[in-house]
Parts: structure tokens; C-alpha cells; sequence
């Protein structure tokens, strides 16, 4: 069990609402979000560059990271950023979400990638 109330209550709040919603992608979100410190998800910002979504939000279910290029306007949405990966996404147009804003804009789920 994690020790961040903060992060414990991110997921359970996801796992609620995908199973009470029966949407899939938030209750992925939860089980790893919720995986022990060994499996944390830790991803840099030249991974979202990479990731083909076109329009789509990305979800990071963890840190984004600030190394690499970034050159894309991207909305993702994770628990936490690092200054430089906050400071490339905002640079390149895009929007750093908290996990709370995120689910407020995309409650659904549709269309989001969850980059792992």
C-alpha cells in the first residue's frame, strides 16, 4: 500500500469511477497508479512526443519527466510533473493536468491514451 495519502486517494478515486462507470481506461489508470514503488510509471516528455495519439489527451498514470525534446502541443494529464516536463509542455502549447482537472475534462475516458 502506498504511503501518499495524496496518491492513495488519486486512485481509488479512479478505480471508483471506472468501476462505477464501467470505463476501463480509469480503473487501468488505478492498478497502476496503485503498483508498488517498484513499478512506479515514470515517463519523459520525449516518450509523449512519440506516442501517436494525433489529438488525443494522454494520461500518465505517474511523473512525467522533463527529458528529451518536445515540439508537439499535447494535453496530459498525470499525478505529478517535474518542472522542465511542466515547462516543455506549457512551452509547446499544451496543458500539464492534474489527475482531478484531467477526469473534470475527459470524465468518460473517451479518446484518452494511457501512456505507460
Amino acid at each position: 500500500m502506498k504511503s501518499n495519502k495524496i496518491l492513495r486517494s488519486q486512485a481509488v478515486m479512479l478505480e471508483r469511477l471506472g468501476r462505477k462507470e464501467k470505463i476501463g481506461i480509469w480503473r487501468d489508470a488505478a492498478k497502476y497508479l496503485g503498483a508498488p514503488a517498484m513499478n512506479e510509471t515514470h515517463v519523459n516528455v520525449s516518450r509523449l512526443a512519440r506516442a501517436d495519439a494525433g489529438d488525443s489527451p494522454l494520461f500518465v498514470p505517474g511523473k512525467v519527466l522533463g527529458s528529451g525534446p518536445l515540439e508537439k502541443k499535447l494535453v496530459v494529464g498525470a499525478f505529478s510533473f517535474s518542472a522542465a516536463a511542466r515547462k516543455k509542455i506549457e512551452t509547446a502549447g499544451g496543458e500539464a493536468l492534474t489527475i482531478d482537472a484531467f477526469v473534470k475534462r475527459f470524465p468518460d475516458g473517451s479518446g484518452v491514451r494511457l501512456v505507460k
